[in-house]
């Protein structure tokens, strides 16, 4: 997914996360890389939690398995 966004980031001249992304790979920048990776690993981390919560109130077939 980083990859894909530093990709149409570059070609359509869009700022963002790509772009912070691919100039964080110079040395002096490597906190700014690692900052990057972390902060869009807990945003798909918190978005799948939230569209699993959401399917399991809106569809009555799942249920927690709270047997474990």
């Amino acid at each position: 997914m980083l990859g894909g966004s530093i990709l149409i980031e570059t070609v359509f001249s869009w700022p963002g996360s790509g772009t912070v992304a691919q100039f964080g790979h110079f040395p002096a920048r490597s906190a700014v890389l690692q900052g990057t990776i972390l902060v869009l690993a807990l945003f798909f981390v918190f978005l799948n939690l939230m569209v699993d919560i959401a399917q399991a109130a809106i569809d009555p077939r799942i249920k927690p398995d709270l047997s474990r």
